[in-house]
């Protein structure tokens, strides 16, 4: 007999070979990362330092890391540059192409400030998206991932695509057609497991990892409204976002909602997601040189790390939408 973990090794094993011989996909991985706030003049900060001064140096510290992971791609959450401008935008551009890796762009709130914004996004990255659209999908192996694009809402109630000039807040929310949009594509893609992503978070953050006087980052308007809608899809297995500037994690029906930090501020880290043929693998990297994010800390804000449960997680896929070789 052998023992109970000589017993499971070999059975790992020997699935792994019957895997291989039935023709299923080898692991493969992507990276997500948030919230680089390319082409800032100046520093900033949040509940930690927003050291967009450093981020040349960032970027080639990055750069070095993703060669040694070589993902197959990059999911990039939003503000991508720190503020609306064309020559920002192309900055941006510039900036995730030195990264020599394929990426996949997501507008964010200072992306898409502007009556000209998504204009300039969709002609600067046009190389990148799968169509001339901020709304997009795309299927990479056993994986599908559906981007959204959500509207400021403004002061009267409407939604509209850029935000007013004066407004003593803001909020986002997905405006209707882009329901319809997502709800035709997930029927055109039934049994792959799939990721919704976009720059917003559509949970809150969890009260767990509230502090005192801290800078709490805002969610969907109409978030409530979109998990209801996920749920009626199970091959939907996680929503990924950023804007939050912090790692949080959060389990809601049968999807995960994954949100990540800032590239710019501390933790100044990514997520590596490794996809198996039953399951996501993801885990919180930061970068090889560590004094970006001891620069960025502040006294109070190690929190935006997240806990263990936000930091590294595996996501099964559901049974009904697994794929098939």
């Amino acid at each position: 007999m052998f023992p109970e973990g000589a017993r499971q090794s070999r059975e790992r094993i020997s699935r792994s070979l019957r895997l291989g011989i039935c023709g299923v996909r080898p692991v493969w991985k992507f990276v997500q990362i948030s919230d680089p706030h390319f082409a800032a003049q100046t520093d900033g900060c949040g509940n930690n330092l927003l050291i967009h001064s450093k981020m040349p140096e960032i970027v080639a510290c990055l750069r070095r890391d993703l060669q040694a992971l070589n993902p197959e791609f990059l999911l990039v959450t939003g503000d991508l540059a720190a503020y609306e401008s064309r020559d920002a935008v192309y900055a941006a551009r510039d900036m995730l192409d030195s990264l020599g890796v394929r990426y996949y762009p997501i507008g964010g709130n200072q992306d898409f400030q502007g009556p000209r914004a998504r204009a300039w996004f969709i002609e600067a990255y046009h190389d990148h998206l799968p169509t001339p659209d901020t709304v997009y999908s795309f299927t990479h192996q056993n994986l599908h991932v559906a981007v959204l694009d959500p509207w400021w809402r403004w002061e009267d109630g409407s939604l509209c695509p850029h935000r007013e000039d004066v407004k003593p807040a803001y909020r986002w929310s997905i405006p209707p057609h882009q329901f319809d949009w997502l709800r035709e594509d997930l029927a055109r893609n039934p049994v792959t497991p799939t990721v919704v992503a976009l720059h917003y978070p559509v949970v809150p953050l969890p009260g767990r990892l509230k502090w005192d006087r801290m800078l709490e980052p805002e969610s969907l308007e109409n978030g409530q409204i979109l998990r209801e809608f996920l749920a009626m899809f199970p091959q939907v297995i996680a929503v990924m976002a950023g804007h939050a500037h912090m790692h949080y994690a959060v389990q809601d029906s049968h999807l995960v909602h994954v949100v990540t930090g800032a590239l710019a501020e501390y933790p100044i880290e990514y997520r590596v997601i490794d996809v198996h043929d039953d399951r996501l693998e993801i885990a919180t990297k930061g970068l090889s040189d560590e004094t970006f994010a001891a620069h960025s800390l502040t006294p109070n804000g190690a929190g935006a790390a997240g806990h263990e449960c936000d930091r590294n997680l595996v996501i099964p896929f559901r049974q009904s939408s697994a794929m098939t070789a």
